[in-house]
Order: C-alpha cells, then structure tokens, then sequence
C-alpha cells in the first residue's frame, strides 16, 4: 500500500541519518581510545596510575552498563544517544588537564558514555524498525 511505501522511504531516510551518525561516533571512539595510555604517560603518571584511570573506565562502563537498557525505556532511546554525546565531550574535555581527579571523572564519563554508545543506538535503530 502507499502507507507502507511511504513508512519504508522514512524508514531508509532514518537508516542513512543513523548510519553517519553512529559511524562518526564509533569512529571517534575507537580514534581515541589509541592515544589515551600515551598522554596520560606523557603527563607523568606513572603505570599503576595509568592502570587506576583505566580500570575505573571500566568499572564505571560495567556498573552503569546495568541500567542503559531500563533509562532507554523511560527516557526515550533518542535522547540516550544525546545522554551519550554529552558524556563523551565532558569526558574529552577533560584530558588536557594533567590532573589525577579531573582525568578519573572524565574516564567515569567515557565508561558511561561506552556503555551508552554500545547499547542504545542499536536499540534506537531496532525501535525505529519496529515502528
């Protein structure tokens, strides 16, 4: 029917929009992610240190990974990817300082921001093709 063709061409317009939007956000991801044990080194800290900045990344990403899913349902998928793109600055905007603390906040917003980057975009896409 002309509904469903019409629905299918949103559909496709959505896809593209997604798929550059998703890519350049996967790609800054992974863009960065090389380059992090070599500045904090260059900053002076030392492997334990650097090890601790990791490590909470992680943890952080594990904790707040638990709950991506359910703030999805209640606060919309869309605005989760904006929740994402947020974090994702915060935590970038805070790796010129050569401070111990500044840089533990923003590896607990990258961990944020990873889980949110590996969830709820694929879940935004799914919701749209089910719509």
């Amino acid at each position: 029917t002309e509904s469903e063709k019409q629905k299918s061409a949103q559909f496709k317009k959505f896809q593209r929009s997604f798929l550059a939007v998703s890519l350049l956000a996967w790609f800054s991801d992974w863009l960065q992610g090389a380059y992090i044990y070599d500045l904090y080194s260059s900053y002076g800290f030392s492997q334990e240190e650097i090890a601790q900045l990791f490590v909470a990344g992680f943890l952080s990403s594990m904790v707040f990974g638990s709950y991506v899913g359910a703030m999805a349902d209640k606060y919309g998928r869309k605005k989760m990817c904006t929740a994402y793109a947020l974090s994702y600055i915060l935590s970038c905007c805070t790796k010129p300082f050569n401070d111990f603390n500044v840089l533990m906040v923003g590896r607990v917003l990258g961990g944020i921001a990873t889980s949110l980057l590996f969830t709820v975009f694929e879940a935004w896409m799914v919701c749209e093709h089910q719509n």
